[in-house]
């Protein structure tokens, strides 16, 4: 019986910096599948550790970039809510800290909250992005099992490849695009979205969202991904490699990376025009707005294509210097916030959104008769 040398403190240590320290977009995870639930989760420690490193790193370049090239105070091109201190003229680790990192934000109320609810958030989000990798494959592999080899072959290649993998984060797109025009156009939906608006402040720790959304948007960009794209694939002969899988996996985790300056007040463009066609992570920041103009808009993903917007009439440009204010709604902010304790953010949901079904009913027997014939 062989035993394997036990890991040292240091080769621990070195391990968990290494995997903080690296982009996410060049590491691989996988996760044993006989490791503990313990386990897993300081595993997720390190990729919230991770991802607040590479913020940090991808922000600090931003603002000193903007700083120099365009030779302006600050870099805030927006108006939000709650102060941010300017960094100045001159470019300063100290300036950019501040900036990218508010006190007014991490002492608030929300972010304290959030705190709490962030451990479920990590768990439901890694079994997400899980399913999005895999389930063209599982898909495709399925209607092989079902119907047989499809009649026609595409032998693989460097463009069948990159073709799958551009098939795969589009599906994805449309998936996660539907999930989120339903939880917004949809009361009984909006409940269970809304806990996720309620957010005061937005930060790259994550941004609270209840259980039920969270499987539902898993739900809609995992398997409409896979349906969507492993259908296609099967349809035309091609199969979904191990090395078509990596290449997605690193093109999500660096998704996923600027993705957290969505939930920010940090300004990430990707220019006028690829803004244009690309949702860069500055349109999110309006997502989340409370003013009535900002309801309801800009429902894409930082990569994704603004297209989807533009056919569903949400997409929003905003204006230079334009305030922003974060929450579900104006009238739900502070101590009318519904969701700033966790029984109102887990429970409360399920209440309202059963009342919008009793409304529903209510209206349907109060309407009048259509179509009766007259003498």
């Amino acid at each position: 019986m062989s035993a394997t040398a036990p890991t040292s403190a240091w080769d621990a240590i070195s391990d968990a910096l290494y995997n903080i320290l690296m982009p996410p977009f060049l590491l691989h995870h996988t996760r044993d599948p006989e490791a503990t639930f313990g386990i897993f989760a300081l595993i997720n420690v390190e990729r919230m550790a991770q991802t607040f490193v590479w913020y940090t790193v991808v922000g600090f370049a931003a603002y000193a970039l903007t700083v120099m090239w365009l030779r302006r105070k600050g870099v805030a091109r927006f108006s939000y809510a709650l102060p941010i201190e300017e960094p100045g003229d001159k470019v300063s680790f100290l300036g950019g800290f501040k900036y990218m990192l508010p006190k007014s934000f991490f002492t608030h109320a929300s972010f304290k909250f959030d705190m709490l609810w962030m451990p479920f958030s990590w768990v439901l989000n890694f079994f997400g992005l899980l399913g999005v990798t895999l389930g063209a494959g599982a898909v495709q592999g399925w209607l092989g099992r079902q119907f047989g080899h499809s009649p026609l072959t595409i032998p693989d290649n460097g463009f069948v490849i990159v073709f799958q993998v551009l098939v795969v984060l589009v599906a994805r797109d449309i998936g996660r695009f539907a999930w989120h025009w339903q939880g917004h156009k949809i009361p009984f939906f909006w409940e269970f979205h809304k806990g996720h608006h309620s957010a005061e402040v937005l930060h790259p720790f994550g941004v609270r969202t209840h259980p039920v959304d969270m499987f539902i948007r898993n739900t809609y960009t995992a398997v409409g991904a896979g349906l969507i794209s492993g259908t296609l694939f099967y349809a035309l002969g091609t199969e979904y490699s191990v090395t078509t899988g990596s290449f997605v996996a690193t093109a999500l985790a660096f998704l996923v990376l600027l993705e957290q300056f969505e939930h920010s007040h940090v300004t990430i463009s990707f220019g006028k025009t690829l803004d244009r066609f690309f949702y860069a992570p500055y349109m999110h920041h309006f997502h989340h707005g409370a003013l009535p103009q900002h309801m309801d808009v800009n429902l894409g993903i930082t990569g994704g294509l603004t297209l989807w917007d533009r056919l569903a009439g949400t997409l929003y440009w905003p204006k230079e210097g334009e305030p922003i204010v974060w929450g579900s709604t104006m009238q739900e902010l502070g101590e009318n916030n519904p969701h700033r304790t966790l029984r109102g953010f887990f429970f409360g949901p399920f209440i309202a959104a059963f009342q919008t079904l009793r409304r529903r009913d209510r209206a349907a027997e109060t309407a009048p008769a259509t179509g009766a014939l007259t003498g």
